[in-house]
């Protein structure tokens, strides 16, 4: 019985989109409009929970990459994919968005950093 529960939690922690990552040598540091997060290394799936407000925002984010790959989504909170970037080189892309949304980096032993924030006029 125990590992039926053990087996059914799993799944549902697969199913949920949690974050399951390995990071060495990591900052973080967020607020509810910006997300920056700098690493020796991560290995996994890390997300963060951005709330713009009502107002579409323009939003910068800021890819760092000495090593390893990383891809980068953003979604609304109807799960629509407002950005994506596959393998993502250092570099600074642009998108749009309102409301609350999700950034999600899946590293395989990325080095380097990801930074969210509202574009510079």
């Amino acid at each position: 019985m125990k590992r039926l529960a053990a087996f059914l939690i799993c799944v549902l922690m697969m199913f949920s989109g949690c974050d399951s990552y390995r990071a060495f040598l990591s900052i973080e540091s967020a607020t509810a409009k910006s997300w920056e997060q700098r690493h020796e290394m991560l290995d996994g799936r890390k997300s963060h929970t951005l709330d713009l407000g009502a107002k579409t925002q323009e939003m910068e984010i800021e890819i760092v990459t000495e090593k390893g790959e990383v891809d980068v989504t953003v979604e609304d909170t109807f799960g629509n994919t407002v950005f994506e970037i596959d393998d993502a080189k250092t570099g600074i892309y642009y998108f749009s968005a309102e409301g609350k949304i999700r950034i999600t980096a899946e590293a395989n032993e990325h080095k380097g950093s990801i930074s969210v924030k509202r574009k510079e006029s």
